[in-house]
């Protein structure tokens, strides 16, 4: 049975790249005629529009191939231009593209003898590691792409390559001029979502260009060689979907929850290994404690395959590893199945271990990383390019009733129980050994200037207020003191975190609120000697896991689709290079998709992160307001991204950077409202996998094409024309008014602009705040119903359809055709194409032979007639 298995996906092998490499060389001819004659293209030099293909996806719901294209020039791709283009039938239905169409002043760069020891220096230079582990485990230098990258009107030659920066282990993608190394593009790689309610204030954060890929060999593990012709059977005690998270509902023991076509040998084995423990084609769930990026635990199911394994979620992280882990591997897969029904297959560059002859790269199983030792309160993911394994990294979430300060004496004192916060600056008291010493107070009370006291081997109890938390430990630390307390005073707002930087502050310090602090300060004033502890009490602390907030778990997923999706799947959803990067609207937007509950309507806010946050599930999350349709509840327009930026650093220089995660809600908002208004028309259904005609699955097919139609790097604006084009090639356009009010009524109308697109912006740019909403809808839809269903009204026809190069516009004996009647053409966007104005008791035909193939609205207007009627051009 093996040998038949493997002859016959041998022979399917064959027959795939057979049928893969005659496709490609007739698409590329179809898209050199269309480049050729498409208007956009004709006045370009024709060394601009050479490509070459990089990837055909057949799309089942598209009816069509998408195939991706790459401009190169003198045989070197040009960094960010590409294109995406839809083929039926031999003919280009959609081209969304970002290639250069004006010919650089100047073409400059050569080949570098000194390669290696440009890229060493500047990886060095940006904090990042010179070399990278091979797949063998052995560090290597890193390796290189050649690039052309636009910069000022010309063409650099540099080399591109990935980064990993020391210390956060962080991926950045950086690429260098080939001369001197000169540094021309960094962005980073590794996505932190800032599960966390201060994801949307002003901050800091530096930018270091830093690394990429990492090829890990983990050995055979559990694995072993035998062969299984079906999937062996496996249970997990999880929480399933649609479940949000532990406070939406109970864990249930499943059997078998695969879907076979998504994952022919199940969830346990690649076609080759098979497993025991929380590893399969699809993902390698393991914990990660150590922050090493190696697995560190990864529970067993036994031959059985049996990950049944207790949780109470109100005991200390530790008594439900297995179970945490467990649900992570369940995650991954499930979103790996789910979303393979919707088009995210091997072609269109997903992640598989051995994608069993269907095309594009392996080798790239999800590398989830539970409880990792980075970080808290977060979550990330790191995309990368096909056939390199990106990498999921889940935090622990503290509580919000966490507590550093204990103390030893008075005894009395001993129980006391109250909250703090700890600081970003300083070390951090995970890191470091408890810290033990007698509290004293300062003068000045507040620590804003120098104190008086000999603070000695003492820990410093300071008033909050009139200067930064630094300022204040700084001074403690100037006299002596061990470690810093601070304390809120009744005026203070709010009891987040202690933001400041100072590198030169080697003493842990906290926040406490005002009732403790005041308390304190009249004890000590009193006479009262305390002696107390600050440290990080990890084994006692009740924290929420990421790894069981399934919500959290497939936004981090999802970066992963949105990414591998877009343009040509690697970096281009580049916040550096586009301000209106929607990257976390995606993530969000699916989330929300996969943990709809039965019985839920249009009227059901929803929060995201509420599990994570402690809050109760109709609580309000952690985005600047709930997702709704209503706008009582959420009013945010296109409009509200002018001036979603935060405070950086590039390579030292102060610059503005997008606030992705604000704009991404913007983005995730408009999606949320098109799936309501497609469960209007079609119908809901919390399970998207059950009926692919309700309007809950359609408006997720709709999504997940868009992706492929659109291009690298594309703004609000381009991300709405690709939803325009996904529903003109699957439907013909039946819903394509609907979906143009439901964005015109978030202002990203007609006339809607994104204005300047650079992502950093240094001194007084503005490219961040002149973003253009218009609540406008093209002409044809304030006529037409929804459903654009075509109107026979008054006998009026237009005829043939689909129309070669005129049509005949056909009206009733007895209609008064007197006077001029306006015919105006749009195209699936609602652009007006073509105007003509003409007198039909004298002229009944409109040529269309300027138009391109595909989709348009006619409108005909005149004393007696007002009539929409859609027609194909197709020559």
């Amino acid at each position: 049975m093996k040998k038949n298995q493997l002859s016959i996906r041998f022979l399917l092998l064959c027959s795939l790249f057979g049928f893969g490499w005659s496709n490609a060389q007739n698409h590329e001819q179809v898209i050199k005629e269309y480049v050729n004659s498409e208007k956009t293209f004709q006045r370009i030099n024709p060394e601009l529009k050479v490509f070459t293909i990089v990837n055909v996806d057949h799309s089942t719901s598209l009816k069509g191939d998408v195939v991706g294209i790459q401009q190169t020039v003198n045989g070197i791709p040009v960094f960010g231009s590409s294109a995406n283009v839809l083929i039926r039938e031999d003919k280009v239905l959609s081209f969304a593209d970002t290639f250069i169409k004006t010919y650089p002043s100047r073409v400059k760069g050569k080949q570098n003898a000194g390669k290696e020891g440009l890229v060493a220096e500047a990886a060095e230079k940006i904090n990042g590691y010179s070399t990278a582990p091979n797949i063998e485990g052995r560090e290597e230098p890193l390796k290189t792409q050649s690039v052309y990258f636009a910069k000022d009107g010309e063409l650099i030659l540099g080399y591109r390559f990935d980064v990993k920066e020391k210390g956060t282990g962080a991926m950045w993608d950086v690429i260098i001029s080939t001369d001197d190394g000169t540094i021309l593009y960094t962005e980073k790689r590794t996505l932190s979502c800032n599960f966390h309610e201060d994801a949307y204030e002003h901050h800091t954060e530096m930018f270091h260009p830093v690394q990429g890929p990492v090829h890990l060999n983990y050995g055979s593990g559990k694995g072993s060689n035998n062969f299984v012709l079906v999937p062996d059977n496996a249970s997990y005690n999880v929480l399933p979907f649609p479940v949000e998270a532990p406070t939406f509902g109970s864990r249930a023991l499943l059997n078998n929850p695969w879907e076979i076509t998504a994952s022919p040998e199940g969830w346990h084995s690649d076609g080759t290994n098979t497993y025991t423990n929380t590893r399969g084609n699809n993902v390698y769930a393991y914990t990660d404690e150590n922050n090493t990026n190696t697995p560190q635990f990864s529970p067993d199911g036994g031959t059985a395959r049996n990950f049944n394994f207790p949780m109470d979620v109100s005991l200390p992280a530790q008594n439900y590893k297995s179970a945490s882990v467990t649900n992570l591997f369940y995650v991954n897969n499930k979103v790996h199945d789910v979303f393979y029904k919707f088009g995210f297959t091997e072609t269109a560059k997903n992640f598989q271990t051995n994608n069993f002859g269907k095309g594009s790269s392996q080798g790239d199983a999800v590398l989830a990383e539970a409880w990792d030792g980075g970080g808290y309160n977060n979550a990330n993911f790191s995309p990368t390019a096909d056939g390199t394994p990106p990498r999921m990294q889940m935090y622990l979430w503290e509580p919000d009733n966490m507590q550093n300060l204990f103390y030893n004496s008075p005894s009395t004192y001993t129980s006391r129980t109250f909250k703090s916060r700890t600081a970003e600056f300083g070390p951090k008291l995970e890191t470091i050994p408890p810290v033990t010493a007698n509290l004293a107070l300062t003068t000045p009370a507040d620590g804003c200037t120098a104190i008086s006291e000999n603070l000695t081997g003492k820990i410093a109890v300071i008033q909050r207020g009139t200067c930064g938390f630094a300022v204040k430990v700084k001074n403690a630390q100037l006299k002596g003191a061990v470690g810093a307390v601070i304390y809120n005073v009744p005026a203070s707002v709010g009891f987040g975190g202690m933001g400041g930087t100072d590198a030169s502050i080697t003493i842990p310090s906290v926040l406490i609120e005002n009732p403790e602090g005041a308390f304190l300060a009249n004890e000590i004033a009193g006479g009262a000697v305390i002696n107390s502890t600050l440290k990080y009490d990890k084994l006692n602390y009740i924290y929420k896991d990421g790894s069981l907030d399934n919500g959290i778990v497939i936004h981090e997923y999802g970066h992963g689709i949105s990414n591998r999706m877009t343009g040509t799947g690697n970096a281009c959803l580049s916040a550096t290079t586009s301000n209106e990067q929607m990257g976390e609207g995606w993530s969000d937007f699916f989330a929300l998709m996969l943990t709809n509950r039965p019985g839920d309507n249009a009227s059901v806010a929803r929060g995201v992160g509420t599990f994570a946050k402690e809050q109760q599930i109709d609580g309000s999350g952690i985005r600047p307001a709930k997702y709704s349709p209503d706008f009582a509840v959420n009013n945010y327009t296109y409009g509200r991204t002018n001036g979603m930026k935060v405070p950086g650093t590039f390579i030292g220089i102060p610059v503005s950077k997008p606030d992705v995660h604000s704009i991404g809600f913007v983005w995730a908002t408009m999606l949320w409202d098109l799936h309501w208004k497609y469960v209007e028309k079609y119908g809901y259904n919390s399970d998207v996998m059950a009926d692919p005609n309700s309007g809950s699955a359609r408006v997720l097919q709709l999504v997940v094409d868009a992706l492929k139609l659109q291009p690298c790097n594309p703004n609000f604006k381009q991300g709405r024309d690709a939803i325009l084009a996904a529903d003109q090639a699957k439907t013909g356009g039946q819903d394509k008014c609907m979906i143009w009010k439901v964005f015109a009524k978030r202002g990203l109308g007609v006339n809607a602009a994104p204005g300047g697109l650079s992502g950093l912006i240094f001194g007084s740019g503005q490219d961040l705040d002149d973003q253009v909403e218009n609540f406008s809808i093209p002409a044809e839809c304030g006529t037409l119903a929804v459903n654009e269903t075509e109107s026979n009204s008054k006998g009026i026809s237009i005829y043939p359809n689909p129309v070669k190069n005129e049509f005949t516009i056909k009206t009733p004996s007895g209609m008064d055709l007197s006077g001029i009647t306006t015919v105006s053409i749009y195209d699936f966007t609602g652009k007006l194409v073509a105007t003509e104005r003409i007198n039909l008791n004298k002229q009944t035909t409109v040529n269309v032979n300027r138009l391109l193939n595909g989709a348009y609205m006619v409108k005909i207007t005149g004393n007696a007639i007002d009539y929409s009627q859609k027609i194909i051009v197709s020559k």
